[in-house]
């Protein structure tokens, strides 16, 4: 028994983090504005070929009742249209204005069910069947995923005091009792299956894209410095053709000794402290592990002497620093051009010149120590 209860627990407030509940509210927001517009259509047209085409408008006074019953749902139609629509536009509203958007959506459920009530007892008068009441509770459930304690109490809440207006002012014997219960609990049970199923769908699908986003860093960077790779690099050559940009190819000088003196462990440090000043002077989005100790650096908008003052402060920066377990000086190097590639082949060109120079400035650099 005491499991039965807290799956009915579990069934009735479904587990929901803040970004699904917000997904949620949005969902609702567009089914308001498209159910709104819609409905707000078929009623607006219903009424005009009812005023053209009726013959009693000047009978009992039914003529009228109709004309404000129409009315009084085109008007909540266009209500709910035009702040929905302009909750749509407003990126911020459901963020910074949550309770109030949720206040809205409430709302406007409510007016709709007491407006569908109000002609269901006009309908009830004159021996008409309550379907009026029975589709917007029915609209309800399938367009609104409302919280399962407040659409619970709503939808059993109105079901109850519709079926007293009806019975207790006008006299029963019209309702089917039974049936009407159970559309009630029908539209309960939905209204809950429904919140549910959209919870788990959302869940699942934010479990989905955040994996998917994993997988897609993993694939796209480098594990010890988290820089980005050669594959990154592949994905972003779209983005260099036809745009001035500056192309560093850089290594750390006597890499190779580091890790034979001071071990692998070691030699990754290093190569984390380099990448972590290279993102000092450099964003993200332009540096790359290029493979082993070669990183690569790639900007656009910038001349090539700014480019060069850049590269001098990454050495002098990492030359002055320490790095625990190594005990020999650091230093690093650079070949640079810069260029405006026309084609994809173009650029690996010039990445190739980048490196030629990287290779004759640690010529020099070895020449000077002997």
């Amino acid at each position: 028994m005491k499991r039965f209860i807290e799956w009915i627990k579990s069934f009735m407030s479904p587990k929901a983090d803040r970004e699904t509940k917000r997904e949620i509210i949005s969902l609702n927001i567009n089914n308001i504005y498209y159910v709104s517009l819609v409905v707000g259509i078929v009623q607006t047209v219903s009424l005009i070929f009812f005023i053209i085409f009726n013959t009693n408008s000047s009978g009992d006074g039914s003529f009228v009742n109709v004309v404000i019953r129409v009315g009084l749902s085109i008007v909540l139609c266009a209500v709910g249209f035009l702040v929905a629509g302009k909750l749509k536009k407003s990126t911020d509203a459901i963020t910074k204005h949550t309770t109030a958007v949720k206040v809205f959506i409430g709302s406007f459920v409510v007016l709709l069910i007491t407006w569908s009530m109000f002609v269901s007892v006009s309908n009830y008068v004159n021996n008409q069947q309550l379907l009026t009441f029975y589709t917007v509770e029915l609209l309800a459930v399938m367009f609104v995923k409302l919280n399962p304690a407040f659409s619970t109490t709503i939808i059993l809440g109105s079901y109850t005091i519709n079926y007293l207006i009806l019975t207790l002012g006008f006299g029963g014997g019209r309702i089917n009792l039974y049936n009407y219960l159970m559309l009630g609990v029908l539209s309960v049970a939905g209204a809950l299956l429904n919140y549910r199923l959209t919870v788990n769908y959302i869940s699942e699908k934010n479990k989905a894209n955040m994996l998917n986003e994993s997988l897609e860093i993993i694939a796209n960077h480098d594990s010890i410095t988290r820089l980005q790779n050669r594959y990154a690099l592949n994905q972003h050559v779209p983005d260099y053709i036809g745009q001035d940009i500056c192309i560093a190819m850089g290594d750390i000088n006597s890499f190779k000794a580091v890790n034979d003196t001071f071990g692998h462990r070691a030699g990754d440090d290093v190569l984390k402290t380099f990448a972590d000043i290279l993102l000092e002077f450099f964003s993200k989005e332009c540096v790359y592990r290029y493979g082993g100790d070669e990183f690569l650096i790639i900007q656009s908008d910038i001349e090539l002497e700014a480019f060069l003052d850049k590269l001098s402060l990454v050495n002098k920066r990492f030359s002055a620093t320490k790095v625990e377990g190594v005990t020999t000086g650091l230093g690093c190097s650079f070949g640079c051009v810069r260029t405006c590639p026309v084609d994809t082949a173009d650029l690996f060109d010039q990445l190739t010149k980048a490196d030629k120079k990287l290779y004759e400035e640690k010529q020099k650099i070895n020449q000077n120590r002997i």
